[in-house]
């Protein structure tokens, strides 16, 4: 890995880390204004500002403003923010991505300057075309740090090879390695990554907020947002102090905001997620709402509500889409957040980050700005 940047941060003052933006522009510009971001901030954006979402370069324009405008902004690559290296290296795979893909940044700068592809369309025709209008945004996204180094923590998009020398990582495994925090490594620092989304990693009750490994050294931020419909983007905030440094979170998201209108306590049964990349089921026992089913990979017995459960041609049994399988609890007052209101007898939704089922009925929908008022939480 050759681009690492050494960054000094003061021991007082406060770091925001956001990663994995997706082209989400708004819900950038809402988190930061939700964390009253300021210029005595330091803000790293930890990789993939691009892709998947319907802004990709809404958001590079933005956070290249940011760079340029505050002392304090700083930028990682993430895998998706490659794809302008493709083109530069006229990949011939980029032109089946670019037909195959919804959102892309490369699709919207062609929509800018008025080009459309057609079939006949080659990459060397599209890298002539953008090196002509957006050369600034290539090069800025080019020489983007794999890695940013300071003085007690390494930021880096996916992760960092177990070895004493963790500069020696390859930097392709550095943006795109799976589920760093189940792995270690040897910088002596806390290693904040993204890229991974933190959801895949419950097991008892699906949470979308930053995991803190204080043994590893390990924090994991990505909120799955864009890649998970129940997905949300989150800011780890690192307040930095003499005495120490503490770790708070907080998160948007685009689901609509209801209030909660009586209490509701979970059934202790009701626990668990279905979670990349085991969505295989084996149905035991069904019920009005939810069917108790086992997972062939892992023998784990949940109960998955009934609308998420389809069956293949084969007749094997799956789940759409990762679910929860938890019930939460609730009190009257409670602001969340409606992730799936369209089943029978009971609502998906997520308080405070946690997602789960409550009873269908006891909402009350409200303005979106209850969501300001939702305090940061602090992480253990």
């Amino acid at each position: 890995m050759h681009k690492i940047r050494e960054v000094s941060i003061p021991s007082n003052g406060r770091v925001i880390v956001i990663s994995d933006i997706h082209g989400e522009l708004e819900l950038f510009e809402s988190l930061l204004e939700k964390v009253n971001f300021s210029l005595e901030d330091y803000l790293i954006i930890n990789g993939d500002l691009c892709e998947k979402g319907a802004n990709s370069k809404g958001v590079v324009r933005s956070i290249m403003d940011l760079s340029a405008s505050h002392p304090h902004v700083y930028v990682t690559e993430g895998n998706c923010d490659t794809l302008v290296e493709d083109l530069l290296d006229e990949n011939p795979k980029l032109m089946n991505y670019l037909h195959t893909r919804k959102h892309t940044i490369i699709s919207e700068w062609l929509v800018e300057v008025g080009f459309e592809m057609k079939e006949g369309t080659t990459v060397q025709e599209i890298k002539e075309i953008l090196t002509a209008h957006f050369s600034t945004e290539i090069n800025w996204l080019m020489e983007l740090p794999t890695a940013i180094e300071t003085e007690d923590y390494v930021f880096v998009h996916a992760g960092l090879d177990d070895r004493e020398n963790w500069r020696e990582t390859d930097r392709i495994t550095a943006i795109t390695m799976p589920a760093f925090l189940d792995r270690s490594h040897q910088t002596g620092k806390y290693v904040v990554v993204g890229h991974w989304p933190v959801v895949n990693y419950s097991t008892r009750i699906p949470t979308y907020n930053p995991i803190i490994d204080h043994a590893k050294k390990i924090i994991a931020i990505d909120g799955g947002n864009v890649i998970k419909s129940t997905g949300q983007l989150n800011a780890f905030i690192i307040q930095r102090t003499p005495s120490g440094d503490t770790f708070n979170n907080t998160y948007t998201d685009k689901h609509p905001v209801y209030e909660v209108l009586m209490d509701f306590k979970s059934e202790p049964m009701m626990t668990g997620v279905i979670s990349y990349p085991y969505f295989d089921i084996n149905p035991l026992q069904s019920d009005e709402h939810f069917t108790l089913c086992e997972q062939p990979e892992t023998n784990e017995q949940l109960y998955v509500k009934n609308e998420y459960i389809q069956q293949y041609e084969n007749g094997q049994f799956h789940v759409k889409t990762g679910v929860s399988c938890a019930q939460i609890s609730v009190n009257k007052g409670d602001v969340v957040s409606v992730v799936d209101s369209n089943c029978e007898g009971f609502d998906l939704i997520k308080k405070d980050g946690v997602e789960g089922w409550i009873e269908k009925g006891i909402l009350l929908q409200v303005n979106e700005n209850k969501l300001k008022e939702k305090a940061i939480k602090v992480l253990s």
